[in-house]
């Protein structure tokens, strides 16, 4: 899905997930024209992300949780 389908499903706007993006917590595909797709998966990742934020957590927090989640996922 596209970037402006996904900041709708998730009560959001394209700004917030470009920030999401730029501080590692989301990693979306590009397509040929250079649009950003996001795989189904995303929307779950960008509501944990809102609850984990609204519970206290920072960006930094997050990043720290992120990077170790995608490792073990490389594993």
């Amino acid at each position: 899905m596209l970037i402006g389908e996904l900041a709708e499903r998730t009560g959001t706007t394209p700004r917030t997930l470009r920030y999401y993006e730029e501080r590692g917590l989301l990693i979306p595909d590009r397509t040929t024209t250079g649009y950003r797709r996001y795989p189904p998966a995303a929307e779950a990742r960008v509501r944990h992300i809102r609850e984990l934020l609204a519970l206290g957590f920072t960006i930094a927090d997050l990043q720290d949780t992120a990077s170790l989640h995608d490792s073990r996922l490389a594993s």
